[in-house]
């Protein structure tokens, strides 16, 4: 992260630049400093440009005009942001929008213009979300918070979409997942109303599931899931029986495994000890006897990063 404050030394930026995950300013700067900006980035068109913070001109969004042709861009904390008609301003060739926290609800109509986005991030803005969806069937990236999400969007078109987080908001029907089939990476975090994971057994590309904070008792049967090669479940503290990970035992293919379930029995991970094609596995089960008393059921290194894991499949993690 490559954060640009006053005054601004391009020769800088352009060295730190290389490995950025993004730049993001939170205060305004002045006309020549948006042009060099702006020149930097045309020279790294896939580094997102983020403005953030509590100053009220940034918020107006008219330094946009200096910008016209950053192709992912976040509001991602922009607190007195109220309106995305100025997005208009960008290309249309826009490919990354984070519509993220603000201090009013924002409604999302004026960026159903963008019809070439591939990754979208909202928080909390419902008003205009099938609309937006709709214009851009060919997202394949998508993370949403805080949204009861199958009274926002009942019905989703999206072939393309290959990864897809679900955090702080709340899922009464686990089936619309299945109207996504094609996806290869899958968060539910801390997702209200969501009780049954029976329908995550059907998508029959997923290679990475992410499980945190759930209110599930016990993970159904992953038998089918046959691209299934690394599963998190964090923080799943309603997983205490000795049978609760016994479905996710039997996915064909399971490579790399994390649990982190402070009531979980010790012997519910004995299932895992011959599991065929398991290499990797960090379990934390609450207090250093009983991790240790899992760790010695299942003797094998701990996954890999995220990052490394990722690459390796060519998948995205979504946040």
């Amino acid at each position: 992260m490559v954060e640009v404050r006053r005054p601004v030394d391009i020769g800088q930026l352009r060295v730190w630049l290389g490995d950025a995950d993004v730049v993001q300013f939170s205060e305004p700067l002045t006309g020549a400093e948006y042009r060099s900006l702006a020149g930097l980035l045309a020279e790294h068109p896939r580094v997102p440009l983020r403005v953030y913070g509590f100053d009220r001109e940034l918020a107006t969004l008219r330094f946009l005009r200096w910008f016209p042709h950053v192709r992912r861009f976040s509001v991602a904390g922009l607190h007195h942001l109220a309106d995305l008609a100025p997005l208009d301003q960008l290309s249309a060739d826009v490919e990354s929008l984070d519509i993220g926290e603000t201090r009013k609800p924002l409604d999302l109509a004026p960026l159903a213009g963008f019809r070439r986005l591939r990754r979208l991030r909202v928080v909390a803005h419902r008003r205009g979300m099938a609309e937006l969806l709709h214009a851009n069937p060919g997202l394949r990236e998508l993370s949403l918070w805080r949204l009861p999400v199958d009274r926002v969007l009942p019905v989703v078109v999206l072939p393309d979409l290959r990864s897809l987080a679900l955090t702080l908001g709340s899922l009464a029907d686990s089936e619309w997942l299945a109207q996504i089939p094609a996806l290869r990476y899958l968060a539910l975090r801390r997702v209200r109303a969501l009780n049954d994971l029976g329908p995550v057994t059907r998508l029959p590309a997923l290679r990475w599931l992410w499980l945190e904070a759930l209110t599930v008792e016990r993970l159904p049967d992953f038998r089918s899931s046959t691209m299934l090669s690394r599963v998190d479940c964090v923080d799943m503290h309603r997983l205490r029986h000795s049978a609760s990970l016994r479905g996710l035992a039997a996915a064909p293919q399971l490579r790399e495994l994390r649990v982190v379930a402070f009531q979980l029995a010790v012997d519910a991970v004995v299932p895992f000890a011959d599991h065929p094609t398991l290499q990797r596995a960090w379990l934390g089960l609450g207090g250093e006897r009983r991790d240790r008393e899992a760790r010695d059921v299942v003797r094998l290194p701990p996954p890999r990063a995220d990052r490394e894991f990722a690459a390796a499949y060519e998948l995205t993690r979504m946040l």
